[in-house]
């Protein structure tokens, strides 16, 4: 169930991508922005801001926002990614556990690099946090230790 509904998720992301990749540059107000919610997580949603996360070899944004409280366990992707923290206090760990004192403050302005693979999780402990997130597809998610990756 977990990948089928990961699987949706991405492919509705594609869908709804803002800006074409060989189109000419235009605004993409966040007011614009359609999020929806990240299935392995709650409180956590991601909105297309280019390209497609689901396609081999397509760059993707996303617009992702951590609600008040909201929590990432620990989980992997495919592929490597930068998140750049745009608003709000985001706190980020890396390893099998979700681990407080391991977690780093991370303030607008403040990047992550994720390798593939790479066990992360992160908390908006302080309030609603919007980040950016940016890769090479095809991406997927996976909760720790989990069976395959869900693309």
């Amino acid at each position: 169930m977990q990948k089928r509904a990961l699987a949706a998720f991405l492919l509705s992301l594609s869908a709804g991508a803002a800006l074409a990749q060989d189109a000419a540059p235009s605004a993409v107000p966040q007011s614009e922005l359609k999020y929806a919610p990240i299935p392995l997580f709650e409180g956590v949603f991601a909105a297309p801001v280019n390209g497609s996360a689901a396609r081999p070899g397509s760059l993707y944004v996303l617009s992702v926002k951590y609600a008040a409280g909201a929590k990432s366990s620990p989980h992997v992707h495919p592929d490597a990614r930068v998140v750049t923290v745009i608003a709000g206090r985001f706190y980020a760990g890396a390893g099998p556990t979700f681990d407080e004192a391991a977690l780093r403050a991370l303030g607008p302005g403040d990047s992550i690099v994720v390798p593939a693979n790479a066990v992360h999780y992160g908390w908006a402990k302080d309030g609603e946090t919007l980040l950016l997130e940016v890769g090479i597809g095809p991406s997927g998610a996976s909760l720790w230790p989990k069976a395959p990756l869900a693309r």
